[in-house]
């Protein structure tokens, strides 16, 4: 069957941690550390994702289990697996995202490795995840949904990277919407309960089952956004107005990591020439863009305190040699003392640093004034399913 993309107008919001089921996923053990508003920390145990895209580079994320734990898991079965090795990212909505993953290279294909203990023994999907503590910053990792708020396979990451005001977005603009949705919704519902609805045929019936979940993902879209809002708005507006990303989308889809290495690559492939799809939207790469490979690796402050102190250690050999001498510290070296700050547990790497300078010149009075708005029509990132 083929899923509908269609368009969610959002407000940005900030929110409580909910599945698009409504439960709660929000633990009591959630860490300072947790997600993507403060700086990246680390710690023994973490989990990073290592993306690496022919002729690009690599890009490394860490992954955030305690906020989106089936989803993280999902994606470090398919990585075990082999899944995403050789696919394409067939998806580029330039300073917006860029998206792959998929069976069949177009958007289609493709099933979960993990869905959840409690998912039924069929399910090949699971509901998206979200929390405010995981936003759609730069550099975000997050799952592509169906139109119905289901992940599987395809991810995305976000390239959009402009400076964005949204200290201006009303929670209660954005609640009633969902306010609206959830009316419809009922109003529906008491609709097919009538004798009338017993006769509708059931191609007919499939079709109203299909927009009630619909507007059930797009109700609980709004819902999220407007908890976001309330629950921690300002620093999330602060962060966005620092780095940039995709407010709108905030609470609409699971962002499982974030990106804190290979920002380089990733602005490379978002400025890749397009051509149009299937689907008749300007999005596919012209020139095949590869995912050669993703790993899972094991993050160990020892490792990381050896290889700083080795690069502090060179680094003082080679400012005491001669003028002439050729330096004796490799690459990785330096990009190790460059990325590891202390030697503590826990490291702190910023997601902005390498940016703010660029970002600091693209905010435009046009910009500004477009995010003053309380609502911003976007395109879903989306996935299809197979015919």
């Amino acid at each position: 069957m083929n899923i509908k993309r269609i368009l969610l107008s959002a407000v940005l919001s900030a929110g409580v941690m909910i599945s698009s089921a409504g439960c709660s996923l929000f633990g009591g053990g959630s860490s300072a550390s947790s997600g993507n508003i403060g700086d990246i920390t680390f710690a023994d145990g973490d989990k990073i994702a290592v993306i690496e895209f022919k002729d690009y580079g690599t890009v490394k994320a860490k992954l955030f289990p305690d906020i989106a734990p089936v989803g993280v898991e999902n994606f470090i079965k398919l990585a075990e697996q082999g899944y995403y090795d050789g696919l394409k990212i067939h998806r580029v909505i330039q300073d917006t995202y860029i998206q792959g993953g998929s069976l069949n290279g177009d958007g289609t294909g493709g099933t979960a490795a993990y869905v959840g203990e409690d998912a039924a023994k069929n399910a090949t999907t699971f509901p998206i995840e979200v929390s405010e503590k995981a936003r759609n910053f730069y550099g975000a990792l997050g799952y592509a949904a169906d139109a119905y708020g289901n992940n599987s396979v395809q991810f995305y990451i976000v390239s959009n990277k402009t400076p964005a005001d949204t200290s201006k977005i009303s929670a209660e603009k954005v609640q009633a919407k969902a306010d609206e949705l959830a009316s419809k919704l009922a109003n529906e519902s008491v609709a097919e309960s009538t004798p009338e609805g017993t006769a509708e045929t059931a191609e007919a019936a499939e079709t109203d089952n299909s927009d009630t979940k619909l507007l059930t993902y797009q109700q609980t879209y709004y819902s999220n956004n407007a908890s976001f809002i309330k629950k921690n708005g300002a620093e999330a507006a602060e962060k966005y107005k620092k780095v940039g990303g995709l407010y709108q989308i905030d609470g609409g889809y699971t962002v499982f990591g974030q990106v804190y290495e290979g920002f380089d690559v990733i602005d490379k492939i978002n400025t890749v020439d397009v051509t149009t799809n299937a689907s008749g939207e300007k999005s596919m790469p012209i020139q095949d863009v590869i995912i050669s490979s993703v790993t899972i690796e094991t993050y160990k402050a020892s490792t990381a305190e050896a290889t700083a102190e080795a690069s502090k250690a060179n680094s003082k050999k080679n400012s005491s040699a001669p003028a002439s001498s050729s330096p004796t510290v490799s690459t990785a070296e330096v990009s190790a003392a460059a990325t590891t700050e202390t030697v503590s547990t826990a490291q702190t790497v910023s997601t902005a640093d390498a940016q703010q300078t660029a970002q600091a010149s693209q905010a435009t009075s046009e910009q500004t004034a477009a995010t003053s708005s309380s609502t911003a029509e976007v395109s879903t990132v989306d996935t299809k399913e197979a015919a």
